[in-house]
Parts: structure tokens; sequence; C-alpha cells
């Protein structure tokens, strides 16, 4: 279904959850000369301003950036291809949904993607709550658009909410090579990558590829419920 759309849009809230959740599917559609988009409205980093100066912080934001471009372009993706917000982290909740659906709107309309990849709606941040509910306003269906939308897991966050509600519906059969981009990713964002048994971990990472492999009758996954197609 994907590989039959020329243009994709990645919309995930922070720098990494793109690569937590859609990395080796990004990896394989790159590979097989799809054209993909990231959209990454917040910063990551300023939700830590409790235990963390303002110099501190911008310069973890520098880095940060940094490490993004680098993870992302990575798995094939271009730099002009990737789209940055400024909304404050784990905070979207103070901006009225309206600023961040006006925010992707614009870009929904300038790159005109076939299909959407974005957050669970019951994911535990709120931030991946809000990019959730603003993808789906901002691809409403008109006489000339029809946007498909996927919402994949987050690993550390997705199944943190009791009951997780996260059935699997559709799902992405990857490669070697794409679980590989993936865990190299990852591993470029050195501020957020963590050691097994954590979430984030290479280890962990390949497990959850094997999971979701053995639920869909592939070696390796990346699994989505399926919001809206046509």
């Amino acid at each position: 279904m994907i590989f039959n759309s020329k243009k994709i849009l990645v919309f995930f809230a922070h720098p990494d959850d793109e690569t937590l959740s859609v990395g080796g599917t990004i990896h394989k559609l790159t590979t097989n000369n799809r054209k993909v988009y990231v959209a990454i409205p917040s910063t990551g980093v300023h939700s830590r301003k409790n235990i963390q100066n303002k110099k501190t912080r911008e310069n973890k934001l520098a880095r940060l950036k940094k490490h993004s471009l680098n993870a992302i372009t990575g798995l094939g993706v271009k730099k002009n291809d990737i789209f940055y917000g400024n909304f404050s982290d784990n905070e979207l909740d103070k901006y009225t949904l309206l600023n961040l659906i006006h925010w992707i709107e614009k870009i929904i309309n300038k790159v005109k993607p076939d299909a959407i990849f974005t957050h669970h709606r019951f994911c535990t941040n709120i931030d991946h709550q809000y990019c959730h509910e603003a993808s789906i306003v901002a691809s409403r269906p008109s006489v000339n658009s029809h946007i498909p939308v996927f919402c994949g897991e987050i690993p550390s966050s997705t199944g943190y909410l009791k009951p997780t509600q996260w059935e699997p519906n559709f799902y992405v059969n990857i490669s070697e090579d794409d679980i590989k981009a993936k865990i190299k990713a990852m591993q470029a964002y050195r501020g957020e990558k963590r050691l097994d048994p954590h979430p984030r971990s290479p280890e962990v990472l390949r497990a959850i590829a094997k999971v979701r492999g053995s639920e869909s009758g592939y070696r390796y996954a990346e699994s989505f419920m399926i919001q809206k197609i046509y």
C-alpha cells in the first residue's frame, strides 16, 4: 500500500520519535526511491528547564538538532526535506491545538503527501497525543485530498498507559539492512540512546522488530494502526 505512494510525510513530536517508530520503514522507503519528508514540531529539550539552566538547554538543543539531522539523513531523507518547529517540549498543551494544526497544514500543503505516519492516539506523552489530533484535522478529506494516516508505536511511551489500546493492524516487512539502519540512526541520538534493557536500546529495538515480524509472518517488521485509508 504505502509503496504505491510517491511521497510520505512522517510527523512525530520529538527528535528520535520518528526513528523509534518508523525508522526501518523510512529506510525501506528511501531505498526504494520513495520521497520521505519528516516534520518534528517540538524541540525535545525544554521540558528539562526545572533541572537545567537556559545556556545548558540551548547547547543541548543545538547538539540534539545536529544528532537528529545525522540520524534522519542516515535513513535516506534529504536534509531539505526535514522540518523542525519551535514548540516547547512536553508542553504542546500550552498552545491551542489550532497552532499545531496550522503548522502541519503548511507542510502538508507544501509537500502534498500521499500518506502520513504519526503518533498513536493513546500514547502516554501529551505531545504525542497532540500530534495525532493535529494530523487527523490537517489531513481531513476533501474532493481533491484523501490522505491515509497510519499510527506508530514509540517504545518507552506507547505501552506505558494501561490498557494500551494498541492493536496493530498494518505491518511493514523490513529487512536486516533496514533494522540495522534504524539502530544506527538511534545511536546517532547520543543523548537519547540507552543501554539494554531500556526500550530504546539496540537489543530491544531489534527484539520489538522481531516480535512484530513474528506477528505478521516476517523476519522483522514495524507495526502500525490504520487510522484511515481510502
